[in-house]
């Protein structure tokens, strides 16, 4: 039987695309060559195709390869990247993104967080991450001793 989602003029979706980069992401590192595996046995596990994955130019804030590769969404399941802190870090440029990935009917996985987006609620769950990240970054990393209460027993906290 014949698949009636295609069609002579629309092609087959047929698996997860990886975007790997460069830069480094929410303070790691990672080889492209690290990236690809963790994504190829990201789609085994989901039971999806692994695709050639598209590389990032090495210039911060690049995202020349992530925007074309939402322009050939119609031939694909989705994306597939390590994490959801190598989307741009401005909210109108990443909602850009979720944008083009769900009016595509795509989706939009995020291995290390594991995340997918495929609706609503998954732009929401990211971006609650990322904003949730944003905030911890302006946290104090320490705290007064002056401040802490007494336990019994225990005069200092150093």
């Amino acid at each position: 039987m014949a698949d009636p989602a295609a069609s002579e003029d629309r092609p087959v979706r047929d698996g997860l695309q990886g975007y790997v980069t460069h830069q480094s992401f929410r303070g790691l590192r990672m080889p492209a060559t690290v990236q690809n595996l963790v994504m190829r046995d990201y789609a085994r596990q989901k039971g999806k195709t692994f695709r050639l994955s598209r590389g990032e130019y090495y210039f911060d804030g690049c995202f020349v390869q992530l925007y074309a590769m939402l322009r050939d969404l119609e031939q694909l399941e989705g994306i597939v990247m390590c994490s959801a802190f190598m989307l741009p870090p401005d909210a109108t440029k990443r909602a850009e993104v979720y944008d083009a990935v769900l009016g595509a009917g795509a989706s939009l996985h995020c291995v290390l967080e594991t995340l997918v987006i495929s609706d609503q609620a998954g732009v929401d769950a990211a971006e609650d991450l990322l904003r949730m990240n944003a905030v911890l970054d302006r946290v104090p990393r320490t705290i007064d001793p002056d401040l802490l209460p007494a336990i019994d027993g225990i005069d200092t906290f150093t």
